[in-house]
């Protein structure tokens, strides 16, 4: 069985199904995870969310969709004003002005995101969340850690499990040993040992002008891929 690990998508269509074609996950056998923050910056969104539901359909339950901090602020029902600056700050109305030209609102898609999203993914040999992660296991960690934290890559002291993010847009995807001070960065198509702890984050900007990237792991080894963040 081989996981496929793509990276904030930031409704950046194009580059989402150009990566998807390159990919080539087997929807019978492989587990696709999408590390959350499918909406935002990018200018189609709502295309974004038609195609991770159609995928949805044909994988079931071998999609993971991790929830994002660019999710929770659309499924809080409150939010504060400075979460709305924030929001705001970092591409909300990319993705309302893209649901509107499909004659939709940006919230009817909060439903289906809050039945099918989850916060975490767990397998043999790493994990993934979409932003941070403290203690382990996942579960143990509040959703604040989980979606929105940074420390995981800014102070890179995490030295648990192998944990796979996003969140914290990288120019190339690095791991960070969880020291203080080791971070490597990290070549792409080519096919490497898989660590057995710190942190691998594979954002790399897609919406903001970089790519979007993906990471494959099989039988203990990953393989980096990735694709120029076009819209």
């Amino acid at each position: 069985m081989r996981n496929f690990i793509i990276g904030d998508i930031h409704g950046c269509s194009g580059a989402f199904v150009m990566l998807l074609e390159k990919l080539d996950p087997d929807p019978g056998s492989d587990i696709l995870v999408l590390l959350g923050d499918l909406f935002d910056r990018g200018p189609d969104s709502w295309q974004v969310f038609q195609t991770v539901k159609e995928l949805k359909a044909v994988y079931g339950e071998r999609l993971i969709l991790l929830l994002g901090n660019h999710e929770d602020y659309l499924l809080q029902p409150h939010l504060s004003w400075a979460q709305r600056r924030i929001w705001e700050r970092v591409g909300r109305q990319a993705t309302v002005r893209s649901f509107q030209q499909h004659g939709e609102q940006m919230e009817d898609a909060a439903p289906w995101i809050r039945e099918h999203a989850v916060m975490y993914y767990k397998t043999e040999g790493f994990q993934c969340v979409h932003a941070g992660i403290v203690i382990e296991p996942p579960e143990m960690n509040d959703v604040y850690t989980l979606l929105h934290d940074h420390e995981i890559v800014l102070e890179n002291r995490y030295t648990g499990t192998l944990t796979v993010t996003g969140h914290i847009a990288l120019p190339v995807p690095a791991w960070f040993a969880g020291d203080g001070k080791t971070v490597k960065e990290l070549a792409v198509e080519v096919w490497e040992p898989l660590p057995d702890h710190g942190v691998i984050c594979i954002d790399t900007g897609c919406g903001k002008g970089g790519a979007l990237t993906a990471m494959v792991v099989e039988g203990g080894r990953y393989c980096l891929t990735g694709v120029p963040g076009i819209m």
